[in-house]
């Protein structure tokens, strides 16, 4: 009986023993920092600058008039492509034609005036040849004959500028391209007074385009004339596009405290697949590598601490900290479950 209950107390001590050691076990394990690995690949890195801009033509002109009046004929629409010269809107010309005939009207009324002027002075001339009439009183004829030469000058320039004017009822193209916009309808009355209103928006060529990319103040020395760019826009996410940087401007800008300045990227577009306005997610190739080995940046910002914690289990990072300088990049690998740095 004493030997059986000795043997039940046995086997209880190594149950216990047995429990304790899988506990202890356990709590190590939970302890245990858990690390995730990477590979290592070869493969080509890229170094880019990214910025946001929109699409536009390289060259577009804005479309006015100089007279006021109303609109009587359109003869272009929305995409419609142009030629240089060509009649693109005519404003009623009516009161145009009435202005050059006044215009020329009182060109013959001067010259009527003029040619009487001259005949009274010729006159008057002939007789101070012969004595019977002072010089005296053949100065105001002199001067009559003058304002009558000058008054048929100013008639002249009238009959000009009418007969502009009414050149200027008819909106022809200055340039070949393809129309953008159309402000106007048939029947519209535009006001030149104060300001030319826009008519048209016309865009000489869309097989050539241009991005105005604003770059961060402290991107815009990595980018240079000439540099190789590539984005892509919304309507196309799949498609990638190549472009070029043309200019780099001078002027910035501020906005909320932060300084950028303007790109030109040109982009060649002979399938008109990229149109004005679209919105271009713009990379500025910086600088390229490759067949290189890569390891993704978390890795090099590892730094394994000792138990006691704070201190790198690395004497490099620790050294360089004392000096005042940055430490330098550390690879590490598991060697039994600890981190041991990769020379």
């Amino acid at each position: 009986m004493l030997a059986r209950r000795i043997g039940v107390m046995a086997v209880g001590t190594g149950l216990l023993a047995g429990g304790g050691l899988w506990l202890h076990q356990r709590a190590e394990a939970k302890d245990r920092p858990a690390y995730r690995l990477v590979a290592v690949e070869r493969g080509d890195l890229e170094v880019l600058v990214s910025a946001t801009g929109a699409l536009a033509a390289v060259r577009t002109v804005q479309i006015g008039t100089q007279v006021s009046g109303q609109l009587a004929e359109i003869h272009v629409d929305y995409n419609d492509r142009v030629k240089k010269g060509q009649l693109l809107a005519r404003i009623d010309p009516t009161l145009a034609h009435q202005a050059v005939a006044d215009a020329q009207a009182t060109l013959s009324r001067a010259l009527a005036e003029q040619q009487a002027a001259r005949q009274e002075e010729q006159r008057h001339r002939l007789l101070v040849q012969e004595g019977l009439l002072a010089p005296s009183a053949f100065e105001p004829m002199q001067t009559r004959l003058a304002v009558a030469k000058a008054a048929v000058t100013s008639a002249r320039v009238a009959v000009q500028r009418a007969q502009q004017n009414l050149a200027y009822t008819e909106i022809r193209s200055p340039i070949d391209g393809v129309v953008v916009e159309r402000n106007v309808d048939v029947g519209q009355t535009v006001a030149a007074s104060l300001s030319a209103p826009q008519l048209f928006l016309i865009a000489n060529d869309l097989s050539r385009m241009q991005i105005v990319v604003s770059v961060d103040e402290s991107d815009i020395a990595s980018i240079q004339e000439g540099q190789r760019a590539r984005f892509t826009v919304q309507a196309r996410p799949r498609e990638r596009f190549d472009g070029r940087v043309e200019q780099v401007r001078l002027q910035s800008t501020t906005l909320e405290n932060v300084v950028s300045y303007g790109v030109v990227v040109s982009v060649e577009n002979p399938e008109g697949k990229l149109l004005p306005g679209m919105t271009a997610r713009v990379e500025f190739l910086v600088d390229a590598a490759s067949d290189v080995l890569k390891v993704p940046n978390a890795a090099l910002r590892f730094r394994p601490e000792t138990a006691s914690g704070g201190t790198p289990a690395s004497p490099a990072p620790r050294a360089a900290r004392a000096r005042g300088e940055r430490p330098a990049a550390q690879l590490w690998t598991l060697e039994n479950g600890t981190p041991k740095p990769l020379t």
